[in-house]
């Protein structure tokens, strides 16, 4: 008889009000209900927390005065869950109706399973990637260059995209736009390593949990929509909306963090390669760009290379850090 988990939804938010109330919106066409949902306001100043409690009174808001992060605002979040299982979801993901039951399913069936990612699309039903094999300096490399988003134009490569989207099962990492871990799980492994600035921790959280022979999966009745390419909403300025230093900032940590600075030293270089291949190419490309939108084309590519200072500042900042603690 499979054993009817307690399922704890945890939805960090910081300034996008709306986009968390499309987010409660759809959970709450879920059939059935997860049996608690908390909402972590991560110092937002928008009204977020307000706008949530009247809306569902029932839900659990907390708080958080001042900004503390993702990560951390997820622990907070955590720390006040009941369930067996903690639903992490981001607050610009809409879940199918359906997403509670096939959680509750899955995890009720296989006691060795203890992450679970969903099966996640773009808004216009497109398949997108759920998860993957541990990053590889190609990867990291192809990451930075924004090469995906060029091969994205082409309907060939869509097309195969799209076969190798559909395959599901044991993978390394799923994503956290739509995340399940076991309660006892994260009591073994967590909380969330608060370093990281963007989304590595949750790469982080299912490599360890992997190596505590835990299984990691995208679960294809597990589905939600998850807008990857939504331009940063107009109230959060560009420098702090940026994936770009952030994520390769989260990339050299996990780096550094698996294989020391022999690792991190490689994921930099292919990040710089890769990087400096993107700030050129946008450069080049300044004169195709339509009038109106050259003024932020030049701003997003000004974010890039900043991201690439930040980068290049890396290694030399370890290699600091090494001396000083050195005897």
């Amino acid at each position: 008889m499979e054993k009817r988990n307690l399922i704890s939804v945890v939805i960090p938010t910081h300034k996008t009000r709306e986009r968390t109330l499309r987010c409660l919106a759809a959970l709450w066409l879920c059939n059935p209900q997860p049996d608690e949902v908390i909402v972590v306001d991560d110092g937002s100043a928008d009204n977020t927390a307000h706008s949530v409690l009247r809306k569902y009174p029932r839900h659990i808001v907390v708080r958080l005065p001042k900004r503390h992060g993702l990560a951390a605002a997820v622990n907070h979040g955590v720390a006040r869950a009941s369930g067996d299982l903690l639903f992490l979801l981001d607050n610009h993901t809409e879940v199918d109706p359906s997403a509670i039951g096939a959680i509750r399913r899955v995890f009720g069936a296989r006691e060795n399973l203890g992450v679970a990612g969903a099966a996640l699309r773009h808004p216009n039903g497109d398949p997108q990637w759920s998860g993957g094999r541990l990053p590889s300096s190609w990867w990291c490399f192809a990451l930075a260059s924004g090469l995906p988003s060029l091969l994205d134009r082409s309907k060939t490569w869509r097309k195969l995209r799209s076969l190798i989207l559909h395959r599901k099962g044991r993978v390394d990492w799923v994503s956290g736009a739509a995340m399940v871990v076991r309660q006892s799980l994260w009591d073994e492994i967590g909380p969330f390593d608060v370093g990281y600035r963007i989304r590595g921790q949750y790469l982080d959280l299912c490599v360890k949990a992997a190596a505590a022979g835990w299984k990691v999966e995208i679960v294809s009745d597990f589905r939600a929509a998850y807008p990857a390419n939504e331009p940063a909403p107009p109230e959060i300025d560009l420098a702090e909306a940026s994936d770009g230093e952030l994520m390769w900032a989260d990339l050299l940590r996990f780096a550094r963090k698996r294989n020391g600075n022999t690792g991190a030293r490689q994921s930099g270089r292919a990040l710089r390669m890769g990087g400096r291949l993107r700030v050129i190419g946008r450069q080049m490309a300044v004169p195709l760009v339509s009038k109106e939108h050259q003024k932020e084309w030049r701003a997003e590519t000004d974010a890039y290379v900043e991201a690439l200072r930040a980068l290049v500042s890396a290694p030399s900042e370890s290699r600091k850090a090494h001396r000083r603690a050195a005897p």
